[in-house]
């Protein structure tokens, strides 16, 4: 296991993670994959570095999600991994998170209010091999906003809302097999 250690955060990349090139740039997109690829390769101690940082980040599940850092904390310490101990200082006020999946040909959408005068964020990381995901954002009128297809290892769309507003998101899948992903909204 390799720790990555940023101002503030530790980063555990377990052996057998997506190469550092192919992980998304944003933290906390790059926690959960890292996450996933721990729980998946069994590296209890990466898992645990990964739930932590997770917490540290002040990402939350978002309505009827799994809570990933805890369920990784509690799969990792019943197999004996030990915590770091590190004192982590989370904000306030943190991204949503969610992991979901589209069937072939199918479409997510979610709706989320978002404040105005505040910088509103989306962004999608593909989980696996998902070349033919498509992010779009529209406002409550149906305009969109964004619409960008998910390449490399994530995608966003920023903007700031001039009203506070629900705005809808939605990803599509022009593919011919399922597709899951992560999404974050900050």
């Amino acid at each position: 296991m390799i720790r990555l250690l940023l101002p503030g955060l530790l980063f555990a990349v377990a052996p057998g993670a997506p190469a550092a090139d192919l992980l998304p740039d944003d933290p906390v997109l790059r926690t959960l994959m890292q996450g996933e690829a721990a729980q998946v390769g069994d590296n209890h101690d990466a898992l645990l570095d990964n739930a932590e940082s997770l917490q540290a980040l002040g990402a939350t599940p978002a309505e009827g999600q799994e809570d990933l850092a805890a369920l990784w904390t509690k799969q990792a310490v019943d197999e004996g991994a030990a915590p770091s101990g590190l004192g982590f200082r989370g904000r306030a006020l943190g991204p949503a998170y969610r992991r979901a999946s589209v069937v072939a040909g199918g479409s997510f959408s979610v709706r989320q209010l978002f404040l105005g005068g505040q910088r509103a964020q989306i962004l999608v990381a593909p989980s696996g091999s998902s070349p033919n995901l498509s992010l779009r954002v529209e406002g409550a009128d149906g305009v969109a906003l964004c619409k960008k297809p998910v390449g490399g290892p994530q995608v966003d769309c920023a903007w700031m809302p001039i009203f506070t507003d629900r705005y809808n998101i939605v990803i599509e899948n022009g593919g011919s097999a399922p597709a899951s992903f992560y999404l974050v909204v900050r």
